[in-house]
């Protein structure tokens, strides 16, 4: 879809446009934020090893493993995307073929135990729609995670820079429960 594809490369001009001193300030607020809405108690949480030009969510995840909680980030297998447990930061890397950042070890988790995920996204609305990088990984995981697991939560993140009025959308796109950046919160909570 040709409005999805320019709204990809807006929002790249938009990105390249932020300092590394922003998106270090946003990152942080928006860790800060993510920290009083997520469950209070242990629980599995799916998150995102970041690209440079998204949220950097490490010291989330630092935190998350430190207080004992399962946390586990996609992997692209076969066409298709798993959620796999990492134990430490060491234990995510590049796909010596893809590129893609991802755990490096294969320890699979049961996705049906998994209460919230935090999903990247190259631009969102305040009622959450989310535009991904195109290949439809997210969408696809996040239908069937519907069916495994009704009570997952879905939390898109992004810089204020990403927000945008309108996303052109298809009949396979999936909507987050909640858009987070540094200055808004906004969904169904």
């Amino acid at each position: 879809m040709q409005a999805k594809i320019e709204l990809r490369q807006a929002m790249k001009e938009r990105l390249s446009r932020m300092s590394d001193n922003d998106r270090r300030v946003e990152s942080q607020i928006i860790v800060r934020e993510l920290k009083k809405i997520l469950p209070g108690s242990l629980s599995t949480i799916a998150i995102y090893s970041p690209y440079l030009d998204e949220p950097d969510l490490t010291l989330l995840m630092t935190e998350l493993l430190e207080q004992k909680n399962i946390v586990c980030l996609p992997k692209a297998e076969m066409h298709r995307m798993t959620m796999h447990r990492i134990l430490s930061l060491q234990e995510i890397g590049r796909h010596p073929v893809t590129n893609i950042i991802e755990p490096i070890v294969n320890r699979p988790v049961d996705e049906r135990s998994i209460r919230t995920v935090i999903v990247p996204g190259r631009a969102f609305t305040k009622e959450g729609l989310r535009l991904g990088r195109g290949n439809g990984g997210y969408d696809h995981w996040i239908s069937d995670q519907r069916k495994r697991n009704p009570d997952t939560r879905f939390i898109g993140v992004c810089f204020d820079c990403q927000i945008v009025q309108e996303i052109p959308t298809e009949e396979h796109d999936e909507r987050v429960d909640v858009v987070m950046t540094p200055t808004l919160k906004a969904g169904i909570l």
